[in-house]
């Protein structure tokens, strides 16, 4: 009796464990059975192609398979149609789009499949098998004015400015108008891990020119667009003062300071009763620095006006020039005329004394017997001498 009913009971875990399996494998395999039995007139699912624009740029019109499609207010459209093997054709009609803030203009594709179409505003080959996503970049401009003070805050005149130069964080150099507005790009599409990121752009000024002199330093003030709509640009300004003073004597002179500075922008100022010119607010830059003074002359001094600057000019007067001259002429005449009368003392020395007669020319006819010039004078002739002999002075002496 317990046999029998251990045995009923195995019974029906087994028709259990059975009815288990085919609730689970039933609709797999009767799925596969009609798939692999489908009709050729079966429907196909469809398929849905999703397009976006980066960044959401809303209003933009676009044709896919022959459909018109606009972008909503998130900036993406979709078509949905029946799952074919023919190629497809996209077509971007609105390549750029104005706004009173922003202009975006189309710059590429990604998802499009062929890398050769990536900057163009048609796409033909697309696929229509299985959904995926078209994504179109634009480049967002956004408008900046600019306007200039110096370091102190005080306004600058616009129309001395002849250049506005900054450079992009993409490397780009552009120019900016000084009375006007300029459109810059705030926003590129850059593609980064296999799909389209909207990433700002960043600006330095690189050179700013205001009455022929370079005011600014190179990146030292930067500014992002769509951010910063107004911009306002520092230069810097001094004040030159100008003194002259005589070479020698070290007193105040001079009537006029003629000033050339960065551009080769003169300015001429006339000195006062004291001697010195201020120039004040004058662009930073190198100067040169020449005075005027009657009767003098100076040689130009250089300066770099990066601070306030006193230019003191050393003017050479006549009175310099007398004062001068003597002494060159004591340096140099003196061992000149020092060197001319010892050359002339060691002649001097060496030569042997004149002929007196070449001196005085030929002399006059003498008279017989006369001794000559010069020769001792004649005396009468003593004892002894001529070879004689002695007369003999005693009585009875042989004559």
């Amino acid at each position: 009796m317990n046999h029998l009913a251990a045995r009923r009971h195995a019974a029906s875990l087994l028709a259990l464990l059975a009815a288990l399996l085919l609730a689970v494998a039933g609709p797999a395999l009767q799925g596969h059975t009609s798939a692999g039995s489908a009709r050729p007139g079966a429907v196909a699912s469809p398929v849905t192609v999703t397009f976006r624009t980066v960044p959401a740029v809303p209003g933009v019109r676009l044709v896919f398979a022959g459909t018109a499609l606009v972008t909503g207010t998130d900036g993406t459209a979709s078509y949905t149609g029946t799952r074919t093997a023919a190629p497809q054709s996209l077509r971007l009609l609105d390549t750029s789009v104005d706004t009173p803030d922003a202009r975006y203009r189309f710059t590429r594709w990604a998802g499009q499949r062929d890398p050769d179409q990536t900057f163009r505003p048609r796409v033909d080959g697309l696929p229509l098998r299985a959904d995926y996503t078209v994504t179109a970049g634009f480049t967002v401009q956004y408008p900046v004015t600019v306007s200039f003070t110096d370091q102190h805050g005080a306004p600058l005149d616009r129309s001395l400015v002849s250049a506005v130069k900054v450079r992009g964080s993409d490397t780009r150099v552009t120019d900016l108008s000084a009375t006007g507005t300029t459109w810059l790009d705030g926003v590129q599409p850059v593609f980064r891990d296999s799909r389209l990121t909207p990433v700002p752009v960043d600006y330095t000024l690189r050179s700013l020119v205001y009455d022929g002199a370079e005011i600014a330093d190179a990146g030292r003030q930067g500014f992002r667009p769509g951010t910063d709509r107004h911009l306002t640009f520092t230069g810097n300004f001094h004040d030159l003062t100008v003194t002259a003073h005589d070479a020698l004597f070290g007193s105040a002179t001079g009537d006029e300071a003629i000033v050339t500075g960065p551009g080769d922008k003169v300015r001429a100022v006339a000195l006062g009763p004291d001697h010195t010119a201020l120039l004040p607010h004058l662009p930073r830059g190198r100067y040169t620095v020449e005075v005027k003074a009657s009767g003098g002359g100076t040689s130009p001094r250089e300066i770099q006006l990066s601070q306030a600057v006193t230019a003191d000019v050393t003017v050479i007067s006549r009175a310099d020039v007398l004062v001068l001259g003597g002494a060159a002429l004591l340096v140099i005449g003196l061992p000149v005329a020092l060197r001319l009368w010892l050359r002339r003392a060691r002649r001097t020395a060496a030569d042997p004394p004149p002929d007196t007669g070449a001196r005085h020319g030929p002399t006059e006819p003498r008279e017989p017997g006369a001794p000559e010039e010069g020769a001792p004078a004649h005396r009468p002739e003593q004892p002894g001498e001529a070879g004689e002999a002695p007369t003999p002075s005693w009585p009875g002496a042989p004559r």
